[in-house]
């Protein structure tokens, strides 16, 4: 369902422009966002950002019936969709699809736990990442990525020596999209369920993906039901 309701101008990142049509005219809004910009990098998930860039808003005159989104409620939808969508980003390069460097252990030898110690200036505990899992999806989709993503276990752990360690032999997904200039639509069920549609290109022809996901509100804020990908 499209986002129907004045929206004022002066709004940061959001800001929707009002045709000057006939008072009594209905206006129904898309909100686009481009969320991050400059080429995805093939660096580990550490090195990499996502960052606000445009919105575009195109107007239509068709009325939908059914639920109609409050302006603060889909103010509050919007701005947590940028947040989460970002973060589901970091996510899933860092559990899904990249990975961080790790040390070696002495000698060449195989870490006894299973897990070597990661090499990153942004990230040294594993706290800091379950942080991000946690802020970004509900209670059980975090729970999933947290312990077993990929099917064989936990990506990381907290060494016996306090390291945070990744696991041996990580082995990202196959994974052939681009995040270079996503932008989403936001299409809200109710005050407390909205539905997203992400789009984002293939790498080696640029055509068009389509991914949709949900996010709804819980006691702790908006979340994501599952991993964007």
């Amino acid at each position: 369902m499209k986002i129907k309701g004045k929206y004022s101008e002066s709004a940061v990142l959001y800001a929707i422009i009002l045709s000057a049509a006939a008072v009594l005219a209905v206006v129904v809004f898309f909100v686009v966002y481009t969320l991050m910009s400059g080429k995805q990098s093939d660096k580990p998930a550490e090195q990499t950002s996502a960052t606000s860039a445009s919105v575009t808003a195109p107007d239509t005159t068709e009325k939908d019936a059914g639920y109609q989104v409050d302006e603060e409620i889909a103010t509050e939808m919007q701005d947590a969709a940028i947040d989460l969508i970002k973060d589901n980003y970091t996510v899933l390069r860092l559990y899904y699809t990249k990975g961080m460097n790790h040390k070696d252990e002495p000698y060449g030898n195989a870490p006894e736990d299973g897990y070597y110690s990661v090499d990153s200036d942004k990230y040294s505990s594993l706290a800091q990442l379950e942080e991000i899992v946690d802020r970004t999806y509900t209670a059980e989709f975090a729970k999933t990525v947290k312990t077993d993503p990929l099917g064989y276990g936990a990506i990381y752990k907290t060494r016996d020596n306090g390291d945070l360690g990744i696991i041996d032999g990580f082995t990202p997904m196959e994974y052939t999209r681009s995040w270079e200039n996503p932008k989403f639509e936001i299409a809200p069920i109710s005050d407390t369920e909205c539905d997203l549609t992400v789009k984002i290109h293939e790498k080696a022809d640029d055509a068009l993906v389509e991914v949709t996901a949900r996010m709804t509100k819980t006691e702790d804020g908006w979340r994501l039901t599952s991993l964007i990908f």
